[in-house]
């Protein structure tokens, strides 16, 4: 009897170890900054941060499995500001040490202002992430000289997963100057990185030179997204391959504006990964600037094993001089089914002024043309299944309809308007990803009544709900369904809004 006692006394010790604890920081909370919980939080605690501006608090994480999640909406955010240089020397939220601070998960938090001095190396990141496995949900990124900066030289192994985030006037820049250069950039990826996963983002209006996305991943997917460095965007890459690996890039919309410094699209400088395969497929890249243009600039010349063009739309100002391949053409270059267009204003996309580029169904040259791209060298799938419509609403399903794929990142008759200029979503949901229960914040006060159905990926309708005027906060229970992605959609007199839910 007396080793049953103990043991259950055991058992109820281990359990009451084992439970996570829910921190709340905000203005009118006991604890009114992230810093005030970092020393109490234990592994696997989740800390939800109130709306609000929190400024000059950077904070260096000590523990695994943390949940970070802001409760802040479109029109009132959480923001984690810095004015002038960090002094931990890396950045507003840092995650240092392997093994102890691996496995973070951050959603709906808005860094602002991350830089260090140019004694500590001028790289400061929104998120400085040096141990083993994080995902980044819903944030964005502004006026970072970095805005997520990760490596690890005894990692190797890590997980990165960038999803439904936004990116604007990262990078390094002088006394207010734009085009100073310092190399820093919206992500920058270290070789730490096993895979690298973004997906259906917003990168805009780089600063300094900076390239939208850095990797040096061993695999990198970069899927559905919209890399635009816009007009006043002073970037050099919009997507720097720094050593190689397998880069898988595809069905994404990209932009080089008019300005700029290096004035190409893709740079690929070394072949130093295990793996040295390139997939660039389904992409619809246009160029506004008028000069002289690169497409892809391959400094190795040998050394990749596959380097396969398919099915992208390439459109260009009709003033540039477009060079497809410089410095290298890779001797294994595989192409199929590109288009290449002298003037992208009168190509039949939807609105290229405002920066729709869905199709018209004058896009002949796009519509039925693409070819089957098959499958990587790893198994992974080069047919497109999703399409970007904007960063904070579930990515659109693609499905081939005709003879053939149509070339670009949008599917004709499938498709609608990129949706970048249209106001946020006036919901917040957390957490997500969930286990089922999940809790809505609506801020629009104005809408009578705000219906809410879910769809299961095939778009089956699995969940229906009304929320009323005065029912501003909910708690939805979707415990009863299986794992996966989901998608919610919001009815209300003010429109229509799109998110995706993950179940886990």
């Amino acid at each position: 009897m007396k080793k049953q006692i103990l043991h259950f006394i055991f058992c109820m010790v281990l359990l009451c170890q084992s439970k996570a604890t829910v921190w709340q920081v905000g203005p009118t909370r006991t604890y009114t900054l992230p810093s005030e919980v970092s020393l109490l939080v234990q592994d696997g605690d989740t800390i939800y941060i109130d709306a609000g501006v929190y400024s000059n608090d950077a904070v260096k994480w000590v523990n695994k499995d943390l949940k970070f999640i802001g409760l802040g909406t479109a029109i009132d955010p959480t923001v984690l500001q810095y004015i002038g240089d960090i002094p931990n020397g890396k950045g507003i939220f840092v995650f240092e040490t392997p093994g102890t601070c691996d496995n973070p998960y951050l959603e709906n938090i808005v860094f602002d202002g991350a830089q260090v001095s140019d004694a500590n190396g001028g790289n400061g990141a929104g998120i400085r992430f040096q141990a083993n496995n994080i995902t980044v949900n819903n944030c964005k990124f502004m006026n970072c000289q970095n805005g997520i900066l990760e490596g690890n030289g005894s990692v190797s192994t890590s997980n990165v997963e960038i999803m439904n985030s936004e990116f604007y006037n990262n990078g390094y820049q002088l006394q207010n100057d734009p085009t100073y250069s310092g190399y820093e950039h919206h992500i920058y990826i270290g070789a730490s990185t096993d895979t690298l996963m973004v997906t259906n983002n917003w990168f805009h209006h780089p600063r300094g030179q900076a390239n939208s996305i850095k990797t040096r991943a061993q695999r990198s997917f970069i899927l559905y997204n919209l890399i635009d460095e816009e007009a006043t965007g002073y970037g050099s890459w919009e997507i720097n391959i720094a050593q190689g690996g397998l880069n898988i890039i595809m069905g994404n919309v990209i932009i080089q504006g008019t300005s700029g410094a290096n004035h190409g699209i893709v740079g690929y400088d070394a072949v130093t990964n295990l793996l040295e395969d390139f997939y660039f497929v389904n992409n619809t890249v246009v160029n506004k600037f008028a000069g002289n243009v690169r497409y892809f600039n391959i400094v190795p010349s040998s050394g990749i094993s596959t380097f396969k063009i398919y099915n992208n739309i390439f459109a260009s100002d009709a003033n540039a001089a477009i060079v497809v391949f410089a410095t290298n053409v890779p001797a294994t270059i595989d192409t199929s089914q590109n288009h290449f267009n002298n003037n992208y204003l009168t190509f039949p996309f939807t609105n290229a002024s405002l920066d729709d580029y869905t199709l018209t169904s004058l896009a002949t040259a796009a519509i039925n043309r693409g070819s089957v791209a098959g499958v990587t060298n790893t198994g992974f799938s080069l047919v497109p299944v999703s399409m970007y419509q904007s960063f904070n609403s579930a990515l659109l399903p693609r499905v081939i309809i005709g003879a053939a794929i149509d070339r670009g990142a949008y599917e004709y008759s499938a498709t609608t308007s990129i949706l970048e200029n249209e106001p946020q979503s006036d919901i917040v949901i957390y957490p997500n990803p969930s286990t089922g229960k999940i809790h809505l914040i609506i801020s629009d006060s104005n809408a009578k009544a705000t219906h809410l159905e879910v769809f299961n990926s095939i778009g089956e309708r699995v969940y229906f709900m009304t929320m009323t005027s005065n029912q501003r906060h909910f708690e939805m229970n979707l415990s009863g369904l299986s794992r996966g992605v989901y998608f919610m959609k919001t009815h209300s007199e003010n429109g229509v809004g799109n998110r995706r839910i993950v179940l886990q």
